[in-house]
């Protein structure tokens, strides 16, 4: 088929889903078991164009035919699961529909992108000076393997000094994701980045359940034309996610380089991730994405001397998962905007939450400290969920800056959380006190009533935005006496 056919094949079945949400279901579920396969969206037992019909019919109008929709036929839980087919593991949207399309035409393969890679799957064995490679499209030069067409390929043992590098001959002939299986592998690159995408439309690092995976650079910087990439360096999209249970771990360890950098978009969806960049010198920053970074699941800890979530053209997104940040400069600085939807957020830098024209926090738990700046409110009109700014006085047991330790966090009585690192001002927003009036705030390390403004104040009367100044984290004692250092309010 030429690719003027195909065009035009493609249209035909984009036209038929898009016009099949004003007309009845066209899916029957099967009467024997619930059908469990990947793409079959309306549980019949096989994939065909009426599951794309089924997903765009859901997505358009949920309330009909969506989960527990008013039509017979509306899709199922089971139907639900199944949809989720394009490989990305990203919930269901029409680029499923569309990769059910591309499937029938025998353009592309189904997967949830969540299981354990097939048995055919190219197997990757690194053997500490040396590679073996079983399977197709991955040929191996000294201590670096390169992939060259999309597929699974499983990775495991370690490498001393090398490389898996990604290179995609035609991306736009070859648009599949390139899936990495990490199952207990440990890769040093020393000179270059340990893993390197060159060319691949979308490439995902998966963690397989159960494992615990290293990636690290060397002690002497890199040179040269890789003098300025990261230990993992993707010029195109690259997702970094955990099999079904999550229970698979990643150590990112960068002696001298950023940890992970993208010329697009970087995406955690799932699995343990810890980043530990530990550069002091160059100030060298953990995670770098041109145009976006998106945390969507998963655990993830980083500890960078530098900035630590960045995006130098786009946007931070945080829909999910657990994020906790240690950070020699931001904590988070976005380009753009600063989007916090859900899931749990605990950082600490010099300044908290960056952005240029917007800090939308509309869900999640989310605290920010810092030693200059946790936010800037001014920024916060897109926000929707109750939030505090606290702007704490000169600590003056700390003569060094007037800092208050990390152990002195201040919290609710419904969110003992622990900060990361010592801070001036502080950032809170969560479900515990959106839509209150009015709070209280305590010390977690002496329960202190934490006070504001003259020193007596023990309740923050709230806004949706509120700024409180002079905020004494050593407060008053739980019985009304004063508990706090002898402490000035600036110097």
């Amino acid at each position: 088929m030429n690719r003027s056919s195909l065009k035009k094949l493609l249209a035909g079945l984009s036209a038929v889903c898009v016009t099949a949400v004003a007309l009845p279901s066209l899916s029957y579920a099967a009467d024997t078991a619930v059908s469990t396969m990947v793409g079959d969206a309306n549980s019949d037992g096989q994939v065909d164009l009426s599951d794309a019909v089924m997903i765009m019919q859901a997505l358009a109008n949920p309330n009909k035919y969506g989960v527990g929709g008013t039509d017979a036929h509306a899709i199922t839980e089971q139907g639900w699961k199944n949809a989720d087919c394009n490989g990305a593991a990203d919930g269901v949207s029409t680029n499923d529909a569309l990769a059910i399309q591309m499937f029938l035409l025998g353009k592309g393969e189904l997967s949830d992108g969540k299981s354990t890679p097939v048995a055919d799957a190219t197997k990757i064995h690194l053997k500490n000076t040396s590679i073996e490679v079983e399977g197709e499209n991955a040929t191996v030069d000294g201590t670096t393997v390169t992939i060259t067409h999309s597929g699974e390929f499983y990775v495991d043992g370690t490498l001393d000094d090398g490389q898996i590098n990604v290179k995609i001959a035609d991306e736009k002939a070859d648009a599949e994701t390139v899936k990495i299986f990490l199952n207990n592998a440990n890769i040093a690159g020393k000179t270059a980045p340990a893993i390197f995408v060159t060319n691949a439309k979308n490439t995902s690092i998966n963690i397989v359940d159960g494992t615990t995976n290293t990636i690290t650079d060397g002690d002497t910087a890199y040179a040269g034309d890789n003098a300025k990439l990261a230990v993992i360096e993707a010029k195109d999209d690259i997702t970094i996610k955990g099999g079904e249970k999550g229970d698979g771990v990643l150590e990112i360890t960068a002696n001298t380089q950023d940890a992970v950098s993208c010329n697009n978009d970087i995406k955690f969806n799932g699995g343990e991730v810890k980043i530990s960049v530990l550069n002091s010198k160059d100030k060298a920053d953990a995670v770098k994405g041109k145009k976006s970074v998106t945390i969507k699941d998963g655990k993830l800890k980083i500890e960078a001397e530098g900035d630590g979530i960045k995006s130098t053209k786009g946007a931070v997104t945080i829909s999910g998962g657990n994020t906790k940040i240690k950070a020699g400069n931001d904590a988070i600085q976005s380009e753009t905007t600063i989007d916090i939807s859900g899931g749990k957020l605990i950082a600490g830098g010099d300044r908290g939450l960056t952005a240029v024209s917007g800090i939308n926090i509309t869900g999640g738990t989310v605290i920010a400290t810092a030693t200059d700046n946790q936010a800037d409110d001014k920024l916060m009109s897109g926000t929707t969920q109750t939030t505090v700014l606290l702007n704490c006085i000169y600590n003056a047991e700390n003569e060094k800056d007037g800092t208050w330790s990390k152990d002195n966090a201040i919290v609710t009585d419904g969110l003992d959380i622990k900060y990361q690192k010592k801070y001036r001002y502080v950032l809170i927003s969560d479900k515990t006190i959106n839509g209150a009036k009015s709070c209280g705030f305590k010390n977690l390390a002496t329960g202190a009533k934490v006070t504001h403004t003259d020193g007596n104040q023990t309740q923050f009367q709230l806004s949706l935005v509120t700024v409180f100044d002079k905020v004494d984290p050593a407060g008053i004692a739980p019985d009304g006496e004063i508990e706090k250092p002898a402490a000035e309010e600036s110097k």
